[in-house]
């Protein structure tokens, strides 16, 4: 049996047999190139609750020779992970990273008709490595299977990584597709017939295929040309990476995975760097071909070595893609969001409400005390919680929520629904609350989060109340009951407020907050009377 896995059945991570939840965080770029540059950060990660880094392994450093393979950081982050009890996710960063090919060795880079780059219409270069050519496919399998196969050697035992990330953000920028002459020769090709019959069964909102035999080829397809474009592009970035995962599964077989750079309509006052992290709303803006929800049904066929595809989450309504990749996956993770605290506001949405396997902030590394608050508030929250969440997940006794100044979010769960509203505004001066709510036991919850409040009504309309309420602190890896709440904090029993820093009552009367951000309360019926809200 294998000890890292994807359980098909609930669609959770399991790690050396158990469920596991990644408290994450992906480094900078550069940061895994110098170990010495690296070192300081584990410690950091460890003391802010992170379980689980994610860092690059890049192409260039591991071949800087032809065939000759270095893996001197990937030993290093071997080692300062397991000294401070931490798990990797590593990211090849092969032949593509964010819609380029700038981490592939130079001895690639400079033989551009061994291996050849991206053409567009005009007859452009691209800095982006063909996905038609095999001598590129072939030479990145190579390096990959190598580093998997080092990892089979020097990791096995200990087992400190847990997933690879098969490229970065895969996909080609300036244009829906590529036109250099194998590219010209793989659009006349016939659609794959499982790709074709897929599009026949509506795998796809924008592209369709005729009923003829045999497949029709690529211009037969009918929709949106661009779109076609893009699906085309989609089956082989899917077609080569799935050649390089197999190589490497071959040698160490642990889950693999893609992650995407979002599709997205940016608003006209967007800044310029807004723009380029978020996409936009038509492929070769975004990268087009990347793992998608709308091209995943390609993604699929072409590429079943990849166990899912990923969202990189940083503007917009982060429930779209958490919603797209949950639909179309049977496990969700979010491998990159922003770090601050409009994006770990979100953390419990993705885990809570779409059963994700964890969150990664990116660029914890840049990160001071003062800005990584919420997300050490949060990690503590999940480390206290996480046997409780990854055993309510598969039975869907957990529900997790953001909620902004103007919106009132209702939950259902057990014999009650339950209204959450944003408490008050936060110092960053943005008004939301964010948190889960976990059923226990029978009428028995555990809420946890910052900056909200909880109300509650029985779904046969008898009024309820707070019976008794507990703060949960996290004592040796098990929960404990802190301070009994009563009056003020759950508002003489007919809620519960969870705030680090309440707004005072009344607007002057200073309220206990609740530093662990953890509640456990049970309800009980009053009879016949008024709703408590």
């Amino acid at each position: 049996m294998k000890d890292h896995f994807i359980d098909p059945a609930t669609g959770q991570l399991v790690v050396n047999g158990q469920p596991y939840l990644i408290r994450g965080i992906e480094v900078h770029n550069s940061t895994s190139s110098d170990a010495d540059y690296l070192r300081p950060l584990w410690k950091r990660c460890a003391d802010a609750g992170v379980n689980t880094v994610l860092a690059p392994v890049s192409w260039e450093l591991v071949e800087p020779q032809e065939g000759g393979f270095d893996f001197h950081l990937v030993d290093a982050m071997l080692d300062g992970a397991r000294e401070h009890a931490l798990k990797l996710v590593l990211l090849w960063f092969g032949s593509w990273k964010n819609g380029s090919s700038s981490y592939t060795p130079t001895w690639v880079k400079l033989d551009p008709v061994r291996f050849p780059i991206q053409i567009t219409e005009a007859g452009d270069p691209v800095d982006n490595l063909s996905p038609f050519s095999t001598a590129n496919r072939d030479a990145d399998a190579a390096a990959f299977a190598a580093l998997m196969e080092h990892l089979a050697r020097v990791d096995s035992r200990e087992k400190t990584v847990i997933m690879v990330q098969v490229e970065n953000e895969v996909g080609l920028l300036g244009a829906p597709r590529s036109y250099g002459a194998d590219a010209v020769s793989a659009w006349a090709d016939p659609v794959p017939a499982s790709l074709a019959e897929a599009l026949r069964g509506g795998a796809s909102p924008y592209v369709q295929a005729p009923d003829e035999a045999p497949a029709p080829t690529w211009d037969r397809l009918t929709g949106e040309a661009d779109r076609t474009a893009e699906l085309f592009m989609a089956w082989h970035y899917a077609s080569y990476i799935q050649h390089v995962a197999a190589a490497g599964q071959a040698r160490y077989d642990i889950p693999l995975f893609a992650n995407a750079w979002l599709d997205s309509i940016v608003p006209s006052e967007a800044e310029s760097a807004d723009v380029a992290l978020a996409g936009g709303g038509a492929p070769g803006v975004f990268p087009s071909g990347g793992p998608l929800p709308h091209v995943s049904a390609a993604w699929k066929l072409a590429a079943p070595s990849i166990a899912f595809l990923a969202p990189d989450v940083y503007f917009g309504d982060f429930e779209v893609p958490f919603k797209g990749y949950a639909d179309t996956n049977t496990t969700l993770f979010v491998p990159e969001m922003r770090a601050d605290g409009h994006g770990i506001s979100h953390s419990f949405l993705a885990i809570g409400k779409y059963g994700a396997i964890g969150v990664s902030p990116f660029g914890f590394d840049s990160l001071d005390d003062d800005a990584s608050v919420d997300l050490r508030r949060t990690y503590a929250q999940l480390t206290a919680l996480e046997k409780d969440i990854l055993a309510a997940q598969p039975q869907g006794r957990v529900r997790g929520f953001r909620v902004s100044a103007s919106q009132e979010v209702t939950l259902t769960l057990g014999r009650y629904e339950f209204v959450v509203r944003a408490h008050s505004e936060r110092g960053d001066g943005e008004k939301f609350g964010y948190g889960l709510l976990l059923q226990s036991d029978g009428d028995t919850y555990i809420a946890a989060g910052d900056n909200f409040t909880l109300g509650w009504r029985s779904q046969d309309g008898q009024p309820v109340a707070v019976l008794k309420a507990d703060e949960l602190v996290d004592s040796k890896g098990e929960l404990r009951p802190r301070r009994r709440l009563n009056g003020d904090e759950t508002f003489s029993g007919t809620g519960i407020r969870i705030a680090q820093n309440p707004a005072p009552m009344h607007g002057f009367m200073h309220t206990s907050g609740i530093p662990s951000g953890v509640v456990r309360f049970s309800l009980y019926s009053l009879g016949n009377g008024p709703e408590p809200w």
